[in-house]
Formats: structure tokens, C-alpha cells, sequence
């Protein structure tokens, strides 16, 4: 699985470079609501544009691992107390059920005979 990491990286990294080497002649201005930068090379806007999504996206999967991380600490507990919940009910005699329930020993053994 580190491989195709690694390589997709690779690949994404020669793209950026390729496409910085073949628009090192063109220039651009970015325009933002108000706010108008100058003259500035094609290829650094597109790397600041990556980086901004990159950094975007690291934010989001944060708060997204937080958020997992959180409902799996809530399931564990969950899983605990149904555990402790299943020993009870196992630890449970036959008889004290049957009790509970309003059925006598009696009963039991003459439906037995």
C-alpha cells in the first residue's frame, strides 16, 4: 500500500514540475474579491493553489480522524458494558430464572415423568 503511495506522489510531483517548466514564460494576475495581486508566473499560482487545497484537506481529515477517533472510544465503552451486561446474564442460575419466572421445581419434574 506504501508503494502506490509513494508512487502516485511521484507522479504528482513530476506533473507539477513539467507543467512549471513549460509556463515559466507565462505571467498572470490573481484577482480575489477586492484584492489584485501583480504580475506573478502561471506556475507559482498553480503551486500556491495546490498547497492551499493540500492544507485544506489536512484540516478537514483532522478533524474528521478526531471525530472517528471519538465514536470509536464511544463503541468500545459501549462494547464493555454490553459485555459486562452478557457475563451477568450468564452467571445467572437456571433456577433463578425459573423463579423469577413463577415456575416451581415441581412443575419441572413432573413434566419430566
Amino acid at each position: 500500500m506504501w508503494i502506490i503511495r509513494w508512487v502516485i506522489a511521484v507522479l504528482v510531483i513530476i506533473f507539477i514540475i513539467g507543467f512549471a517548466v513549460q509556463n515559466t514564460e507565462q505571467e498572470v494576475t490573481v484577482t480575489f474579491l477586492n484584492w489584485e495581486s501583480g504580475e506573478m508566473q502561471l506556475w507559482v499560482v498553480m503551486y500556491i493553489a495546490f498547497a492551499a487545497g493540500i492544507f485544506t484537506w489536512l484540516v478537514i481529515s483532522i478533524f474528521h480522524a478526531i471525530s472517528l477517533r471519538a465514536e470509536n472510544a464511544a463503541l468500545k465503552k459501549e462494547v464493555v458494558k454490553l459485555k459486562e451486561e452478557l457475563d451477568r446474564l450468564r452467571n445467572l442460575s437456571v433456577e433463578e430464572s425459573l423463579s423469577s419466572l413463577g415456575i416451581h421445581e415441581s412443575r419441572i419434574n413432573d413434566k419430566e415423568a
